[in-house]
């Protein structure tokens, strides 16, 4: 009898590496170093842009994580951006993770990021054919010239990145892991409580530079974006997370550029 259940065994060993090789199932995406070296050149990328080109392109979110640590005493440009790989590295090390990293989970890291950002495009049609159908005003109140495409990139990176750091990896995350470490709890309906509240934040926090500009609409798409990007957090990780939010925002303000 136990050399009979030795290859059922196996085989079963071998499903879970053949299922874990596919995408959306692969546990490896949503851990913290393969997340780290996705985003890597784009962190680079902007840091260089920072530096050596167009300091004035600093995302807004940046900012906010530059206020935000400056009384911690870490203050400069890149801190933002060491403070990323710090979390990042940190939750690793935490976790106790294996530092193996190879380039076909990164490339199936970038489809994920592809694919998941088309229900973000969805959803973004779906509230402009809601505004239109009630004859709200979709602008934003104000004239921009033409944007570069280096301005384009930067501030796509700088949001995507930056956004998920704070209200995603940060809010999202650091919220599960205190549920899960002193609650003892971490069922669907935490994560939906959480992910809710963290995207109704991250919807208001869009008009802290000018509450003025304020619409229900505005917010009310925001705080879908931000539901499904807690989703996508929660269930494939930071890297994909940020990167959904990277295309996304690169696609909606290179689509102005060449309107």
């Amino acid at each position: 009898m136990p050399r009979a259940r030795r290859p059922k065994k196996r085989r079963t060993s071998q499903a879970k590496d053949d299922r874990a090789d596919h995408l959306f199932l692969d546990p490896e995406a949503c851990r913290p170093l393969p997340s780290l070296a996705f985003l890597s050149p784009f962190l680079a990328f902007y840091a260089f842009g920072l530096i050596w080109v167009r300091p004035d392109l600093v995302a807004r979110a940046d900012l906010l994580v530059r206020r935000a640590i400056e009384p911690l005493g870490l203050t400069g440009v890149l801190a933002p951006t060491w403070l990323v790989v710090a979390v990042l590295m940190a939750w690793h090390m935490v976790r106790r993770d294996p530092t193996r990293l190879s380039g076909r989970l990164l490339a199936r890291m970038g489809i994920e990021t592809l694919v998941l950002t088309v229900p973000l495009f969805a959803l973004a049609a779906l509230s402009l054919v809601v505004r239109s159908a009630l004859a709200l005003s979709i602008a934003s109140g104000r004239p921009h010239a033409s944007p570069s495409w280096l301005a384009v990139a930067m501030t796509s990176i700088g949001a995507g990145v930056y956004e998920e750091l704070l209200f995603r990896l940060l809010m999202v995350g650091g919220t599960l892991w205190l549920a899960r470490k002193v609650l003892r709890r971490q069922s669907e309906g935490v994560v939906l409580a959480v992910v809710l509240v963290a995207a109704a934040v991250f919807a208001g926090a869009h008009t802290l530079d000018d509450p003025t500009r304020f619409t229900w609409a505005s917010f009310l798409f925001r705080t879908a974006a931000g539901t499904y990007l807690g989703y996508v957090f929660a269930h494939r990780g930071f890297g994909i997370a940020a990167g959904v939010h990277m295309v996304y925002d690169l696609a909606v303000k290179l689509a102005v550029v060449w309107r």
